[in-house]
Parts: C-alpha cells; structure tokens; sequence
C-alpha cells in the first residue's frame, strides 16, 4: 500500500553514529563511507539517539548544498521515528488539502505562513463558513512510556507562536496549536511541564484565551508516513 506521504527519493540507508552538533549527525553509509549529514531538527532528541541505529537519508540533486545528505528517520526498537521537522507542515498541508482531520471541517486553506501587521507568522490560514482559523505545527519527539511530550528544550520561538495564537484567538477567529508525532510507539500527547516554565505559563494563558490544542499522530515506516490519526491530549 503506498504511504499517505512517501519519503522524497532518492532515499539512502545509513547507520547513526554520532550528533556531533545540533544541526548535524555523523552517519555512516553502506559502502563504509563516513559523512556529516543535515539535521533539520533543532529538538535534543532524548533517548533517541543511540549509536549503531539504522536511519534513512534524503541525498539532496543540489550540488551547491554544504551537505549532500539530510536526515529524515531513525529505527528505535520496532518503530521508526521521522526526525525532519521541515516535513512536518508538509505532512500537515496534505491533510488539510484532503480533509483528513475532521477538527477543520468546513474550512479551506487559504494562505501558507500568514504574517499579521507586526510581521508574526504562523503556518497556516483557513476560512470557511464559520469564519477564520490559525494554525501553528509544532514537532513532538519526546517520548515518556507511551505518551509524546513538547517541548524537549527551551523554546522562545514557542512561545512568540503561543503568544500569536493567543492574538488570534482574543480577536475572535479560532486558532489552534498542532502538535505533529512522527512516531507510532505513542497514544497519547502531554505538555511536557518540566522543561520550560515559562512555556507552560505561555501556554495556560494561551488556552485561557480560546487557543485549542490538537496532536495527529503519522506511523512511519521506510517508505514514507501513514494516514494521519488525531491523538488524545492530556492535560
């Protein structure tokens, strides 16, 4: 059966050896060949970063690129974990496009990244018969047991976007926080309260003022990402 969203090709198969840096990862490809590789994830990826690991590769046709490779999943266990969070409103778009979540039924997408007056942009813009929505896709990988956590580090960027929505929301258009899981070892999502409080008081105001919080869950295989599947939200 052919994914929701297959992986962009050509793909590679490499083997995770190290993340030297935020934005890079040292692989090691099939033929032995070691290589510093893209990392579009600027998360800590805790606990998922085990040497030896299996991961895939995206190899890049751009010649003037810095580097070749991007990473885009690693194998922890049984399941494969997306690990490219630039794939994460794409994942998002093509949901919308298809009407695969029912929480936007009714609305359509009008605009990609929005920007209001003061120059704040957000991910999506939809209208419909009830009016406007704004989206923010935030990427989840964190995870405890079977429950997907955000945020995994400080997040100030998380928080403009908070502070965004709750603009939205006070204005009295319907916003809403995305949480994306591109993992199929979870069932469930929660804040992750420890990690910045800041964020988490951001965030209570936030829903304070009407911002809805949604998590869809993508199970990730070595081909690509399943349907979408919303997810439960503790709080």
């Amino acid at each position: 059966m052919r994914p929701f969203f297959p992986f962009p090709l050509p793909q590679v198969a490499a083997t995770f050896l190290g993340r030297p840096q935020r934005f890079l990862v040292e692989a090691r490809l099939e033929d032995g060949t070691q290589t510093l590789v893209y990392c579009a994830n600027p998360g800590s990826f805790k606990d998922c970063l085990k040497k030896g690991s299996p991961i895939l590769l995206w190899d890049s046709p751009d010649a003037t690129r810095k580097k070749r490779y991007t990473w885009r999943a690693i194998k922890i266990g049984r399941y494969w974990v997306g690990t490219d969070t630039h794939l994460a409103n794409r994942l998002v778009e093509k949901a919308l496009l298809e009407k695969r979540l029912p929480v936007f039924e009714g609305y359509a997408l009008s605009q990609r990244e929005p920007r209001d007056a003061k120059g704040g942009k957000l991910d999506f813009h939809l209208t419909g018969a009830k009016g406007e929505c704004f989206v923010e896709v935030k990427s989840a990988t964190v995870v405890s047991e079977d429950c997907a956590r955000f945020p995994d580090s400080k997040t100030p960027r998380g928080i403009r976007h908070l502070n965004q929505l709750k603009a939205k929301a006070k204005a009295g258009h319907r916003a809403i926080l995305l949480f994306l899981i591109q993992r199929g070892d979870v069932q469930k999502f929660a804040l992750n309260r420890a990690c910045d409080p800041a964020f988490n008081r951001a965030f209570d105001q936030a829903l304070a003022a009407g911002v809805e919080v949604l998590a869809v869950k993508h199970n990730v295989t070595q081909r690509g990402f399943s349907t979408p599947l919303p997810m439960p939200v503790e709080f």
